[in-house]
């Protein structure tokens, strides 16, 4: 019986790219392994894609086949007394917390909304308003059971598979597919937070205010206002959040609070229209009310709870969308301590000389961590997100070109769950040589015939395939008697063979 497949058109979550591709729903391996078959007799590239919350092309595979893993969605273990939790790559945030939540834990990182499943966090390696302290998604994970193409399924740890697991996670799914994730969650007790907010009138001001609260915080995340400009700019909120340390465990509320959540979804989305004609003055007046909203109170000081800390309500994300029907762009900079300060400084000031300031910035403080294809640094990064529509598509490329050069020369790096414009080169001067050379190897090694593709990896990695190509021979002379025999068993577990995986056990 063949899979189901769906020819469709998916878009990237800032809607700047539109993808034609053949879409099967994958419920368990089995459904898996017949989509493999089927992109394989059709000559197709696969890649993975869950819910779909990627800026870029990350999970886009234009003309080619897309497994949505949505479907498995099953938490598979929960060992509530020691915190660890077993789950298929389709849980997302949110179903994981309803069920770790109960017995007081949290994921140790978490993005800025729920929905996002877990083997998109995986793959995409992504960050929280505590990657200064507890580092990226794939520091907590203790097992992750994987697909390669040669139908062989493994489990990787970081203890028994260092190379391969800290290249797997954050590869955005191109060395293979994953198909069950072991996490170390956190203890939380009640799950409430006492809330601090400082003002700071000035990047330097924000940077001094980062070095003063990060030994007593547990998240940190700065605010700018991407208007001001001259001895303001960099202007903006730095909110702090400490875990309160009660001893008694209590269910984590997943009750969001505040101003947005007020707002009922359906009047948000109508409301929208009319105020298009005038968003970019009303985005700007909005800045200046949250900066002179925090001057007002000094002391800052609120209390709160995990997760509407965490993630934003949706409807704050509906009346994004409705707001700017055309997508927006988002550029994000990670930027060593050294040179954050007149990094920033450049590219905001070029920013607003361009006649392209962002509509709104968000400033994290980072730290250094084992991944091969890491995007963080020893410092800070910048995330500018911009207006996009037809009349400032070219222009607005121009200018985050010259953006990326400048972050380049400041020996910074990029989050490719957010970026879409880098090019093979520039992507080789951020990150390495060595860095690129060896990851090819490992695909070499685990996907030699190409298998997982995606728009992504042919923008960044496939100009750069001859630089791997000795991988390819490296490795050609393993034995050919034990490549047949583990074929002859991938092809009894119903799982289709493109050939032997070579990695030593």
């Amino acid at each position: 019986m063949t899979l189901p497949k769906l020819r469709t058109e998916l878009t990237n979550w800032s809607k700047s790219l539109h993808s034609p591709c053949l879409v099967y729903k994958a419920h368990n391996t089995t459904d898996i392994a017949k989509a493999l078959l089927s992109a394989r007799t059709e000559g197709l590239s696969v890649i993975a894609h869950g819910a779909g919350h990627s800026y870029t092309d990350a999970a886009l595979n234009t003309n080619g086949v897309v497994i949505d893993v949505t479907p498995m969605c099953r938490i598979l273990a929960w060992d509530a007394a020691r915190g660890i939790m077993r789950v298929e790559p389709g849980v997302t945030l949110r179903e994981l917390v309803q069920v770790a939540g109960k017995d007081g834990w949290w994921p140790f990182v978490a993005p800025s909304t729920p929905e996002v499943t877990v083997g998109g966090c995986t793959a995409m390696n992504v960050n929280g308003k505590n990657a200064w302290k507890d580092g990226l998604f794939g520091e907590h994970i203790l097992s992750l059971d994987v697909l390669f193409a040669c139908g062989e399924i493994r489990t990787l740890t970081p203890q028994q598979d260092p190379q391969l697991f800290y290249a797997f996670v954050g590869s955005m799914g191109l060395l293979g597919m994953i198909t069950a994730i072991t996490l170390q969650l956190r203890p939380v007790a009640c799950g409430g937070l006492s809330i601090r907010r400082h003002s700071a009138a000035s990047f330097a001001e924000l940077f001094a205010l980062f070095a003063q609260e990060e030994r007593n915080s547990d998240f940190m995340e700065g605010w700018i206002d991407g208007f001001t400009t001259g001895a303001q700019l960099g202007r903006g909120i730095l909110t702090c959040a400490t875990l309160n340390r009660s001893e008694q465990t209590a269910p984590v509320s997943q009750q969001a609070s505040g101003p947005f959540v007020q707002l009922p979804g359906v009047p948000v989305t109508r409301a929208a229209p009319l105020v298009q004609p005038v968003r970019l003055l009303a985005v700007q007046m909005l800045n200046r009310i949250i900066y002179h909203l925090g001057r007002w109170n000094p002391s800052g000081k609120a209390h709160g709870a995990l997760f509407p800390y965490t993630f934003w309500p949706s409807v704050a994300l509906t009346g994004y969308r409705a707001m700017f029907p055309e997508g927006i762009k988002t550029f994000q900079a990670f930027v060593p301590r050294q040179y954050v300060q007149e990094t920033f400084q450049r590219i905001l000031t070029y920013s607003q000389q361009q006649g392209c300031a962002p509509l709104w910035c968000v400033v994290k403080q980072h730290r250094s961590d084992p991944f091969l294809l890491t995007y963080q640094v020893d410092g800070f990064s910048l995330e500018m997100n911009y207006q996009r529509n037809r009349e400032n598509t070219e222009k607005l490329q121009r200018v985050l070109q010259e953006l990326i050069t400048t972050v380049i020369q400041a020996q910074g790096r990029f989050y490719l769950a957010k970026d879409g414009l880098l090019t093979q080169e520039q992507y080789r001067l951020s990150v390495g040589d060595e860095v690129i050379d060896t990851f090819l190897q490992l695909k070499q090694r685990y996907d030699p015939g190409m298998l997982w593709q995606s728009d992504l990896f042919r923008r960044l990695f496939q100009p750069s395939l001859r630089a791997g190509e000795h991988a390819h021979r490296q490795f050609a002379h393993q034995d050919d008697a034990h490549q047949e025999e583990r074929q002859e068993s991938y092809a009894i577990s119903g799982i289709p063979v493109e050939s032997s995986c070579t990695a030593p056990h």
